[in-house]
């Protein structure tokens, strides 16, 4: 036998879904949460112009101010799912870290070479310029290293 309160709970659920199938539906006129600079939040606004699929223009539903699409707020990029490995750690990845050698101005490097700095740590070679510099990208970011000509 099925209880009042389960035909509440079926109902409530369904409305939920209902209105979540709605609220994510890009289609003007639809809702959608943007940025708003006049509250200074991400909040429900409602979609006034499409390009394509996407959403341009939108206008807020707390302050009805009129601005464009932003999904999020300004200076901060989207958190996505996946992590993408570095360059750095793409390049170490591929390379034998036992024959890494030990920087010295004093000696020839040619791209893909590991080396040790005494500052910098371990690197890889990535480009030669000039025939007396190479660029070495470690793990802090890329420096411009003197070799032998």
């Amino acid at each position: 036998m099925i209880e009042p309160r389960q035909v509440i709970c079926v109902i409530l659920f369904g409305r939920t879904n209902y209105m979540e199938s709605e609220m994510s539906k890009k289609e003007l006129g639809g809702t959608i949460d943007s940025w708003c600079g006049k509250c200074k939040m991400i909040l429900a606004h409602t979609i006034e112009a499409m390009v394509g699929d996407k959403p341009a223009r939108v206008h807020c539903n707390t302050c009805n101010a009129v601005h464009t699409y932003k999904p999020n707020e300004p200076g901060k990029a989207a958190v996505s799912g996946k992590v993408r490995p570095s360059r750095y750690k793409t390049l170490i990845k591929g390379s034998d870290m036992a024959a890494a050698k030990i920087y010295s101005p004093k000696e020839k490097y040619e791209p893909g070479d590991v080396l040790q700095h005494p500052s910098f740590g371990i690197g890889v070679a990535t480009a030669v310029k000039d025939g007396t510099k190479v660029e070495v990208l470690f793990e802090g970011g890329s420096k411009l290293l003197v070799q032998s000509a």
